[in-house]
């Protein structure tokens, strides 16, 4: 398996919130397979109680809404600059399930 360029597929994703952007045509499946993988690593190696420093933005759910996702960021500031804590339902309602865990994973890889 390749190495995973955090960096380029957080752009991409994010270029998918513009007009315009759209995830077929800029990340491939190899990408996104990789992102679940590194993810899934990083959250075997960790706790599963995490501790936060304040500020805190704390987030309830988003049932995939990408766009929502991104104007919470936009509003709040986007990691790491600002602090999240998501408390679940990232996926399953929304039209943009894909984009929003993977900008969420990318985000907790970096």
């Amino acid at each position: 398996m390749a190495q995973l360029d955090v960096d380029s597929l957080m752009s991409r994703l994010l270029n998918v919130g513009m007009a315009g952007g759209r995830l077929t045509t800029s990340v491939s499946e190899q990408e996104l397979q990789q992102c679940c993988f590194v993810a899934r690593q990083v959250f075997i190696s960790q706790s599963s109680l995490i501790e936060c420093e304040p500020p805190l933005v704390v987030c309830g759910d988003i049932h995939g809404q990408y766009s929502d996702l991104l104007r919470i960021f936009d509003k709040n500031g986007f990691p790491p600059e600002t602090n999240y804590l998501f408390l679940g339902d990232y996926v399953d309602r929304g039209r943009q399930n894909i984009e929003t865990i993977c900008l969420m994973f990318c985000y907790r890889i970096k």
